[in-house]
């Protein structure tokens, strides 16, 4: 044992070496271990512990030199040195406390809460430190060499007990995350290494001023042992690096682990888009197909809807429309329209297209067999199919269409024919029947049913929108012709009228004139009797009357039925009524004509006329203006005519009889039937403070009204 002790105590600079060496490479390997993408806590402390193995390895080859230098010289220690070793074994001590501090806090935790226990131990061991230098009164290398003693025992051995705590926490992480083999090393590395590092190995100090020293001093460990610390202390050193290192083996466990992860995950996405792409590809495809049935469904609709509003008869629409739906359908060859309630009819064939490309034998037969599909069909209000077999299935569109299990679709034998009803608004119209004349085996799609069904609704429609406009048709034939009698009656009566004021009241009143007149003239030449002068007096006053009561005659007479309408046209008769109309009215009135009114029909001049004469007593009575202007334009396709004053105006949206607001009643109600009877229309633009215009057009066609007798004989 002696001989042992000796060699060692021969090569303490190998043994200081190799101390030295084996912290310098710890720190060195954990300094350049990959560990950034690690999620370790360990590997958030490493660089502390690297520190602390970089530092002590340099405190250790320090005092190395330090020991060469007296082995071959005569060697002083000198201050500044003690002082640079001190500085390098407590800054080492302190990382080694930092290395603990950080595995023991929550990830999450703030720098201060790591590095403030470590300078409370710092600032703790430094004051010792002096207190006890200060007591003893000791020399300044001496109070060095209580200070490294003091650093071992308040740093080194808390340092060392802290990481060993905190690597034992670490094996439960480690065996979380799938790496309990490393575990094992961890511990076996603070119980073998650090625990005996730091409380045995700095428990031994060089001999100094502090009193235990002498009992527990690195002599006394070489009598106990046999071997010096410093070769302890190295032993651990290296058992220390080794388990050290191996941990770092779990970095890249861990890193490999993350890459398959993240590779495992990259497939998956990569899967994942694949199979996106492909679910959008299958998606675009069936919205390309919807997309596709959609626009040839609405291409055949616009199609039926634009034939089907042509201006020939209903029965060839139906026919062109038909044709147009047989070439679209991949399933019909041959259709027919059944109508109900038609022209007085239980029922009508219309729009029958491609039966007659069958035989002469079987023709009948499927033409009657289609028209009494329709018939099911239109009776019940439900779609209805008839099979090869003779089998005639009824389904409901709606909730049918999309069932895989359809009653059509799902019969046995072929279908041969399909019957929709033809309705509109909920009410029926008849229905249509499509027939397959082609003996292969088709059976139609959902899509088609549906489009089938589509088409149905839009012949309802079109045939409801048919039968609405030819009564509209009807019932405005009939009101034009109750408004031709309406205006004939009113003109008649206007003449008959005007001429029985003429030839009776007229007469009557030139009579009663004329019998004054004489009266007056027989008073006057009595005249020396001076009674009498009175009576002449009545009788002139009287005569007066008379002639302007036959004035306003005159002018009533002139209002029912003015001559120069039916002499002169219509543009003289509107001159002479706007001249007369500014006299009697004291209104600033005006006329002009553009273009040649003799070539309008006598009705148009009547009506025309009126409306002008309506026009102007409205101004008169409602309006306040002082100025209107009348205006004629006679062209070549049609005729306008355009009253406007400078009124008070009025707001067309309110009722009529409001307060303050012009009358807008029969009158305008009057002259609207009257511009309708010329096939035109009566537009009246007013607004409150800004005059009133109202504005007549109507075509210009002799051949607009057929006039009967009574209105030639009226109109002349």
């Amino acid at each position: 044992m002696q001989a042992i002790t000796d060699f060692f105590m021969r090569n303490m600079i190998t043994v200081y070496f190799f101390y030295g060496l084996a912290f310098f490479t710890m720190g060195l390997a954990l300094a350049l271990t990959a560990r950034h993408t690690s999620r370790l806590r360990f590997a958030r402390a490493i660089p502390c512990m690297a520190a602390f193995g970089l530092l002590h390895g340099a405190h250790e080859w320090y005092e190395m030199g330090e020991r060469i230098a007296r082995e071959t010289r005569q060697y002083a220690p000198s201050l500044p040195a003690e002082l640079a070793r001190l500085f390098l074994l407590v800054a080492s001590f302190a990382m080694l406390l930092c290395f603990a501090v950080q595995l023991l806090m929550p990830a999450a935790a703030p720098r201060r809460r790591v590095y403030g226990p470590v300078a409370a131990l710092v600032a703790l061991w430094a004051g010792v430190s002096l207190i006890y230098a200060r007591i003893a009164q000791t020399s300044p290398l001496e109070t060095v060499a209580i200070a490294d003693g003091l650093a071992r025992y308040l740093l080194a051995m808390p340092g060392a007990a802290l990481a060993a705590w905190a690597l034992m926490r670490e094996q439960r992480v480690l065996r979380l995350m799938e790496l309990s083999q490393f575990g094992r090393d961890m511990v076996s590395a603070a119980a073998a290494a650090l625990l005996l590092y730091g409380v045995v190995g700095q428990i031994f100090l060089t001999p100094s001023a502090l009193p235990w020293t002498v009992h527990l001093s690195s002599e006394q460990f070489i009598l106990w042992f046999g071997i010096p610390v410093q070769l302890f202390r190295a032993v651990m050193a290296v058992a220390l690096t080794v388990f050290l290192i191996r941990m770092m083996n779990a970095f890249a466990v861990e890193h490999n682990r993350q890459l398959e992860r993240a590779d495992h995950a990259r497939r998956v996405a990569q899967q994942g888009a694949l199979d996106a792409e492909r679910r959008t590809m299958v998606a675009m495809e069936t919205m390309n197909d919807e997309l596709r049935l959609a626009a040839h469904k609405l291409s055949l609709l616009l199609d039926v809807s634009n034939l089907l509003d042509m201006p020939d008869g209903l029965e060839t629409r139906l026919w062109q429309a038909m044709t147009r739906i047989i070439e679209a359908l991949p399933f019909a060859d041959a259709g027919l329209v059944l109508i109900s309630r038609w022209d007085g009819r239980s029922e009508a064939v219309m729009g029958a297209i491609g039966f007659d490309a069958i035989d002469a034998d079987g023709d009948s037969a499927i033409y009657a067999q289609a028209v009494e599909l329709g018939r099911v069909c239109a009776a019940k209000g439900l779609a209805v199919c008839r099979h090869a077999d003779g089998a005639v299935i009824q389904f409901d569109v709606e909730a049918e269409a999309n069932d895989p299990q359809h009653k059509c679709r799902a019969h046995g034998a072929p279908t041969t024919m399909i019957s929709y009803p033809v309705t509109a608004h909920h009410h029926a119209y008849g229905s249509i029947a499509l027939v397959r004349l082609s003996p292969i085996r088709y059976r139609p799609a959902p899509a088609e049913m549906a489009l089938m069904a589509g088409v149905a609704q839009q012949l309802g429609v079109s045939i409801e929108n048919a039968l609405l406009t030819a009564e509209a048709q009807r019932h405005e034939q009939v009101l034009g012709e109750m408004l031709r009698q309406v205006v004939s009656a009113q003109e008649s009566e206007r003449q008959r009228i005007a001429r029985e004021l003429h030839d009776a009241t007229g007469q009557s009143l030139t009579a009663v004139g004329l019998g004054l007149r004489g009266v007056e003239t027989q008073l006057a030449q009595s005249a020396c009797d001076p009674t009498l002068a009175p009576l002449v007096n009545q009788v002139r006053e009287l005569r007066s009357f008379a002639q302007n009561a036959l004035g306003e005659l005159h002018h009533i007479i002139s209002d029912l039925r003015p001559p120069q309408l039916d002499e002169l046209g219509l543009a003289a008769a509107l001159r002479w009524y706007v001249q007369n109309y500014a006299r009697r009215r004291d209104i600033d009135a005006t006329f002009r004509v553009e273009g040649d009114d003799s070539r309008l029909p006598p009705n148009y001049r009547t009506v025309l006329y009126r409306i002008a004469q309506e026009s102007l007593t409205n101004v008169a009575k409602h309006t306040q203006a002082t100025q209107v202007s009348v205006r004629l334009k006679v062209g070549d396709e049609q005729v306008e005519l355009e009253v406007a004053d400078n009124g008070c105006g009025f707001d067309p949206t309110l009722p009529s009889r409001l307060a303050g607001q012009p009358m807008v009643g029969w009158g305008v109600v009057g002259m609207r039937e009257r511009a309708l009877l010329l096939g035109g229309h009566c537009i009246i633009d007013t607004a409150p403070g800004a005059g009133t215009r109202v504005h007549v057009t109507a075509p210009v066609n002799h051949d607009r009204l057929i006039l009967s007798s009574e209105e030639a004989r009226v109109y002349g």
